[in-house]
């Protein structure tokens, strides 16, 4: 079960990490154009567009990394040098 858990969260991880950095990587080179050609206008409607879905895709990406971290399978060894 943990397993099966592992890898299906780890896929939607990557999915949403990938999707995150797309998005982002989007809104950069759309800024940069608007700065490369003066357009004031590609810069604003490049941050109205993509900087909330970029957003939420990183706040998406960064729960499903935990996700993936707890259901690992590795245990904890504690420190027992107290």
């Amino acid at each position: 079960m943990r397993n099966t858990l592992n890898r299906t969260f780890t896929s939607l991880y990557a999915v949403a990490m990938t999707a995150f950095l797309g998005l982002a990587f989007t809104l950069v080179l759309a800024q940069i154009a608007g700065l490369f050609f003066a357009r004031g206008m590609w810069i604003a409607s490049a941050s109205d567009t993509l900087l909330r879905p970029a957003i939420v895709t990183a706040v998406v990406a960064g729960v499903l990394g935990f996700c993936v971290f707890n259901f690992q399978g590795k245990t904890v060894i504690e420190d027992e040098a107290d």
